[in-house]
């Protein structure tokens, strides 16, 4: 190692240090994301002034390179008390060593939502408390319907049904059903990997240990996603297109339909007041019952964390059934929480719906790149550069081998 480089990494080490050294005994530095910050602030405040001697140090984070980020932090040895982190993100940590177990800190097990629960425990341990659940569901516009000669109180339920609609829907210069093709992985999973499971099919076996996704069924489902691009009921962008972007496009009205959470809502309200907003549980086969992925955030404590305890107690007070219902962009974990007035807004009737049919994404050490070789042989499809079953053998026989390691 160069003497510039030595320099470097020292530099780097002693910042670290410096910062861990910075709180002091009885502090819980939070990081949270920007979305929730004024209600971070609000229930930290209110936790000072109940307990005087902790003081909680609030550090924003974005979602852009938060992953990394993360484990970066949880890597170093010198992370902060708290880290809000996906679901998903979880089992990984606990498998690496990097959080510690939570199911001291639990409270009222049986208000929580199962799967929430059972997203981030692994080896029989709690290693996160989950706060945020949600799934995605069909956005639409109503107005774009009665447009079509549709019903919009009564959208399509079945797969059938919903390929129709969105055809008559696709019409001068406006696609009737948006997809995701791009941007970070993650969208197009959890828009895509719901119609493999409704199908009766998935990605691996439960075992995780035989990849599934070039079973027959499994393919039928990466058909039917695709072809709405292929087809051109889905934007000509589509394979730089991630969930933002679709909702930009059904806020300018060049779409009509697209998968979304209700945190979109109000951005569409704000930037177009004008549209009429529908919401629908995903479409599925006849016969078959819908699917979808259940997302949403949770709190960790880093192994390296300096005060353990104190976190676990500020934790408690954030997920009493009162403050989690306050502090999620969602909905809560805690199903008291879902009493609280501000979920019975009507609109969120639909994505309401959707939430006894969210189930986890599988869980392995390497999830992150067999999701990427799914994503890739999806794009390949898109391009023309592979037909589904191809597509889906190809990405097969990727994933067993990260399977085996």
């Amino acid at each position: 190692m160069t003497r510039s480089k030595r320099s470097i990494v020292v530099l780097a080490a002693s910042m670290l240090a410096l910062s861990a050294g910075s709180c002091l005994a009885g502090d819980v530095v939070w990081w949270t994301p920007n979305w929730g910050e004024a209600r971070a602030r609000d229930l930290a405040e209110k936790f000072m002034k109940a307990n005087p001697d902790t003081k909680i140090k609030i550090e924003v984070t974005t979602s852009d390179g938060l992953p990394q980020r993360v484990l970066t932090t949880l890597q170093s040895g010198a992370a902060p008390d708290i880290i809000e982190v996906q679901h998903g993100w979880v089992n990984g940590y606990a498998q690496n060593n990097l959080v510690i177990p939570l199911d001291d800190t639990l409270q009222d097990r049986s208000d929580y939502v199962p799967a929430a629960l059972d997203y981030v425990t692994w080896n029989g341990k709690l290693w996160a408390i989950p706060y945020r659940i949600e799934t995605l569901a069909v956005v639409y516009n109503k107005g774009h319907f009665k447009e079509a000669g549709l019903d919009p109180e009564k959208p399509p339920q079945t797969w059938d049904e919903f390929v129709k609609a969105a055809t008559a829907l696709t019409r001068e210069g406006r696609f009737g059903f948006a997809i995701t093709g791009g941007g970070e992985v993650g969208n197009t999973i959890f828009r895509s990997l719901p119609f493999i499971w409704m199908n009766g099919a998935d990605i691996i076996s439960k075992d995780a240990k035989t990849a599934l996704v070039n079973k027959p069924e499994a393919v039928e489902a990466v058909k039917f996603y695709t072809d709405f691009y292929k087809k051109k009921i889905s934007p000509t962008s589509t394979l730089e297109n991630d969930g933002i972007a679709n909702r930009r496009l059904f806020i300018a009205e060049k779409v009509s339909m697209y998968q979304a959470g209700q945190f979109d809502l109000a951005s569409i309200k704000k930037e177009n007041p004008k549209i009429d907003i529908g919401v629908m549980q995903i479409p599925h086969p006849s016969g078959k019952d819908t699917a979808a992925i259940l997302g949403g955030w949770s709190f960790i404590v880093p192994k390296s964390a300096k005060n353990p305890a104190e976190a676990k107690k500020f934790m408690q007070f954030l997920n009493t059934s009162e403050n989690q219902g306050y502090f999620t962009d969602t909905f809560p974990a805690r199903i008291s929480s879902m009493k609280l007035p501000r979920f019975d807004d009507p609109i969120l009737a639909g994505f309401k719906a959707m939430l006894p049919y969210g189930r986890p994404a599988p869980s392995h050490k390497n999830w992150v790149q067999i999701t990427q070789a799914y994503f890739s042989n999806i794009q390949g499809i898109m391009l023309g550069n592979e037909e589904p079953q191809e597509a889906m053998d190809n990405a097969a026989d990727d994933i067993q081998s990260l399977l085996g390691d």
